[in-house]
């Protein structure tokens, strides 16, 4: 237990911390460094190292993030972009409009994926309008991650959850989607009060351009219809029994096919473009948690809170504060598989109740969620730096209101 607890920590601290220079280290080498402690020291042994790692969530993970690939190179990010500078004249406006288009596409694709690739996009828009992008990439990560809350296939943790517990496509929107309708205009209100002032000034913002992708209309048409029906797909998979990553995975074939009948080249482009460390992140995440699980530390921990004793059952309010507090300790992705070990089968809705107060709870901090550090990362690949702990500032009342608001609607199911 005690060697667990060290590799526990020591994985987070290489998380978390930012090294200097070349001793900096990627969060998936951090966990992958976690996974190799935990084989080495006997914590788990290889063949419950393996069994720890859902491959479900993996394959759907990578096929989410190449059908995303696909839709970038056909220029669906370009028109998104033109939308936004021709659609919304005013910055009040274009603040609401980024958080809906990126709270919609987290919906339809994992949030990680989104801000990854929207971010870059609101910082060139914000560019051409003098704007301050801090206000507007702030918006697109928080809103991302509560419209990642609608879907099973939003967020890395939705699809854990689903995977694990065994819960149906639609039913898992039914109780979440309108948590996230009610919370985003909620959230457009506090961002804006915050950023008022800061949305109205002019800055000049001297990014690095990327070129931008052309725009094939024919192909991307395509793209958005295999986009739907692989979204169908996901709603049809719970009827039919079928795994959710197999229309990911077909969706993504037929991306990476649509790429290739272009430029038959751009093979390498593609898998270049996947973040591969987001999947040694999980892998490693999984064999930690194993660890953490077998070694009695997680029963440990859990005794500490109330609902989680033995025989015991949590309630909707003690789970989300459970939840809330956890995700911004380790990130709301290990969060959810610490947590997932120690759920009672039933009632159903706590499932729920851990999907949407880990998300939600996921904004309060730099932390609480990856989208977050792809957010951070990839700005500051464009030199825009987010200050962490004006962050916080206004992502700790928007968790705490945001995981109320969930709180209160879910106790009316």
């Amino acid at each position: 237990m005690h060697v667990a607890l060290i590799i526990f920590l020591l994985t987070y601290v290489l998380i978390m911390v930012r090294l200097p220079g070349k001793l900096r280290i990627g969060r998936g080498v951090a966990a992958l460094v976690g996974l190799t402690l935990m084989i080495l020291l006997g914590v788990v042994t290889l063949i419950e190292a393996w069994r720890s790692v859902d491959f479900d969530v993996l394959f759907l993970l990578i096929g989410m993030m190449v059908l995303v690939v696909g839709l970038e190179y056909c220029g669906l990010f370009e028109v998104i972009s033109k939308i936004l500078v021709e659609r919304f004249r005013s910055r009040k406006a274009l603040l609401a409009g980024i958080m809906g288009i990126s709270a919609l596409l987290a919906a339809l694709v994992l949030n990680d994926a989104v801000v990854l690739l929207f971010t870059p996009i609101v910082i060139r828009t914000c560019a051409k309008i003098r704007a301050d992008p801090i206000p507007f990439i702030v918006g697109m990560l928080m809103s991302a991650n509560i419209g990642s809350v609608a879907t099973a296939i939003g967020n890395p943790q939705n699809a854990y959850i689903v995977s694990f517990a065994g819960l149906g496509f639609i039913d898992f929107s039914l109780h979440l989607a309108p948590v996230a309708v009610v919370c985003m205009p909620v959230a457009y209100l506090l961002l804006y009060a915050v950023f008022r002032k800061r949305i109205e000034i002019d800055v000049e913002t001297k990014i690095h351009q990327e070129e931008p992708a052309e725009i094939d209309n024919a192909r991307l048409r395509f793209m958005i219809f295999i986009t739907m029906a692989m979204f169908a797909g996901f709603i049809v998979s719970s009827f039919l029994g079928v795994p959710l990553y197999v229309p990911a995975v077909c969706a993504a074939v037929i991306a990476v096919i649509v790429v290739l009948s272009k430029d038959h080249t751009q093979g390498p482009w593609v898998v270049k473009r996947v973040d591969w460390s987001i999947i040694a992140f999980f892998i490693g995440l999984f064999v930690v948690m194993e660890g953490v699980s077998v070694s009695g530390l997680l029963g440990e921990l859990s005794s500490l809170f109330p609902g989680f004793g033995p025989g015991e059952t949590p309630t909707i309010l003690s789970l989300s504060l459970f939840s809330l507090v956890l995700s911004n300790l380790v990130s709301n992705v290990p969060a959810v598989m610490l947590l997932s070990n120690l759920m009672p089968p039933d009632p159903e809705i706590l499932w729920y109740v851990l999907a949407g107060a880990s998300t939600l709870g996921g904004n309060a901090t730099f932390l609480g969620s990856a989208a977050n550090v792809i957010a951070a990362e990839s700005a500051e690949r464009y030199g825009v730096e987010i200050d962490l702990i004006r962050l916080m500032a206004i992502g700790i009342p928007m968790a705490v209101v945001t995981t109320g608001l969930m709180i209160i609607m879910l106790n009316l199911f």
